[in-house]
């Protein structure tokens, strides 16, 4: 029990610095955009040329880069109403957010040099990595919190198949089979897709390249359009642990 309460505090320590760090983040991409000296510009001309080849690309990267680090801030608020976290949660979510801290960098490279392969390679796969790690996260969250589920997968199966109303109930077993957890991963999904499509148009086309991740945009909202019927848990008979929890996640996906 002790050791549980412990688990419990470093997880909310651990969510305020993950704040903090996605703060920081965000604030950061703004100060990569460079401002041109006045010797750069010696002329109506050159501004002309500094605000079409640079700085016009510079704020649409921007704005992607920003919603791109908003997203996996949003993902991991949603990650965290999950009540059961381990060590090794809290370690993969480490790694997530020191990538996350490479998304400026990334940015910034991308603003100087967004024409070339090579770097919207680098800052495509540098999301698809961030990706990955909030989708094993989640994948091992949901093994966590609904471990009674996995434990007898083969017997509830039967049961199932046999009459769900007169089988075997587990512990979540009914949280697990709700719609709320899979259109979390669908959610988390957006982002892999997005910079997947984002490798590959890196070899045909970087501009298209960069803008592919507006995708994002366009599948999380189709998402939450689609699935919001889907959640609805009314009538499911369910505990009160399970019902904040199941509240807790409709209110990060959809709002109040």
């Amino acid at each position: 029990m002790a050791n549980n309460n412990f688990i419990n505090v470093v997880s909310d320590r651990h969510s305020a610095i993950t704040d903090g760090v996605f703060a920081i983040a965000m604030t950061i991409l703004v100060l990569e955009i460079a401002v041109p000296t006045i010797a750069d510009i010696s002329s109506g001309v050159a501004l002309n040329e500094y605000f079409i080849n640079y700085l016009a690309p510079s704020i649409l990267i921007y704005f992607i880069s920003f919603y791109l680090v908003y997203n996996f801030w949003e993902n991991t608020i949603i990650l965290f109403n999950f009540k059961k976290i381990s060590y090794g949660i809290l370690l993969l979510n480490m790694f997530s957010m020191a990538a996350v801290c490479l998304i400026p960098f990334a940015t910034g490279f991308l603003f100087k040099f967004y024409k070339y392969t090579n770097v919207n390679l680098f800052f495509s796969s540098l999301i698809l990595i961030i990706s990955l790690l909030y989708i094993i996260i989640f994948i091992l969250l949901i093994r966590h919190n609904f471990k009674d589920y996995f434990d007898n997968k083969e017997q509830i199966k039967t049961a199932v198949k046999d009459s769900y109303s007169e089988g075997i109930e587990l512990p979540n077993l009914k949280l697990y089979l709700k719609g709320v957890t899979l259109t979390l991963f669908y959610i988390l999904l957006a982002p892999l897709i997005s910079s997947v499509i984002s490798i590959v148009l890196a070899f045909i086309s970087p501009i298209a390249s960069v803008l592919s991740f507006l995708l994002i945009l366009i599948l999380v909202f189709v998402i939450r359009m689609r699935r919001s019927r889907k959640d609805d848990y009314d009538g499911v008979d369910l505990t009160d642990d399970e019902m904040e929890f199941l509240d807790n996640i409709k209110k990060s996906i959809y709002g109040e």
